[in-house]
């Protein structure tokens, strides 16, 4: 059975539409389930840099941003999925680090920002606190202390 090209472009429309139309309404997670997530991952993984990444809601915003983090300098392709892995529940990228390797925060905005997102901040567990340092448009960083009990 053949399917004429019209009608298969119609139907990959009408499913990606509906794709589409089903992520929209998702919200961003509430900072409190963020940061117990990020806290969580931060001390069951070793070697990462852990990201807020605003708008990752869908499993298909993750292409880009895989596509984009994983040249980065620093990135462990060997771990996760070409060294990043992302949960669109929560908009945490974990970035798989090579040993004593540490990203430069002005290319990774940039590559968020390149695949349509928006990198807020960055999450380094400190003593018994998690530390959320918050990326500013000048690619400075302001470190603002969560405290989680």
């Amino acid at each position: 059975m053949k399917i004429k090209p019209i009608l298969l472009s119609s139907l990959l429309l009408a499913l990606t539409s509906s794709f589409l139309l089903a992520n929209e309404d998702k919200e961003e997670a509430r900072p409190e389930v963020r940061l117990a997530a990020a806290k969580k991952a931060l001390l069951e993984s070793s070697e990462i840099s852990l990201v807020y990444v605003k708008g990752l809601v869908c499993p298909s915003c993750a292409i880009g941003i895989r596509k984009n983090l994983s040249k980065m300098k620093g990135v462990d392709k060997k771990r996760f999925k070409d060294g990043i892995d992302m949960n669109p529940e929560t908009q945490l990228v974990s970035i798989a680090l090579k040993d004593g390797a540490k990203l430069n925060s002005k290319d990774l905005i940039e590559r968020v920002v390149d695949a349509g997102y928006v990198a807020v901040e960055e999450y380094r567990l400190h003593e018994s606190h998690l530390d959320a340092l918050q990326f500013k448009q000048d690619a400075t960083i302001e470190v603002v202390h969560h405290t989680h009990k």
